[in-house]
Formats: C-alpha cells, sequence, structure tokens
C-alpha cells in the first residue's frame, strides 16, 4: 500500500496529515466495528455513546436524522470518515509538485 505515502509526499505536511486523518479514520472505523460487535453479541448498554463522541461534531446534526436505529451505526461511521478526509484536506498544505 504505497499510494498514501506517496499522495502524502505530493503535499507540504502530507506526512503529518496522514498521520492525524488517518488515525482519526481507523478510531473511527475500529470504535464502529466494537460497537456492531456488541449490537451482535446482545445488549450495546450504552456503548453508541462512544461513537458518538467519538464523531463529534458532526454526530450533532446526524443524530437529528430520522432513521431507523439500525442505521445510526454506519450514518456515525460515514459521518466521522467524512471528517477524516476533511482533516486530510485541511492539514496536508500546499502541493509540492
Amino acid at each position: 500500500m504505497h499510494w498514501p505515502r506517496r499522495s502524502a509526499a505530493l503535499h507540504t505536511r502530507g506526512d503529518t496529515a496522514l498521520i492525524v486523518a488517518g488515525g482519526y479514520a481507523a478510531l473511527v472505523v475500529g470504535v464502529a466495528a466494537w460497537l456492531e460487535t456488541l449490537v451482535l453479541v446482545g445488549d450495546p448498554g450504552l456503548g453508541g455513546v462512544w461513537l458518538i463522541l467519538v464523531t463529534l461534531p458532526v454526530s450533532v446534526p446526524l443524530i437529528l436524522i430520522p432513521a431507523p436505529p439500525e442505521a445510526y451505526g454506519v450514518l456515525l461511521a460515514a459521518g466521522g470518515l467524512a471528517q477524516a478526509w476533511l482533516l486530510w484536506r485541511l492539514l496536508r498544505g500546499r502541493r509540492v509538485r
């Protein structure tokens, strides 16, 4: 998987942006997978709160969308990944080449 490093090398702060945005995306996917595992195993309890907290501030408007309860995990995870993409765009800096 060399393309993320190549893409990061094309920007002035690409390495830092890749670490921050990639780490955040991994955190969102990890918490979403953990929550879905809790749902499959049994009662998730307050596990959904963690996904809401991790995906703040986009989770606030997303939880107001009328959707079935099963869809909120996917909806919040997608919102978190959109935030990771926005972090990449904001932190990567100018294009070098």
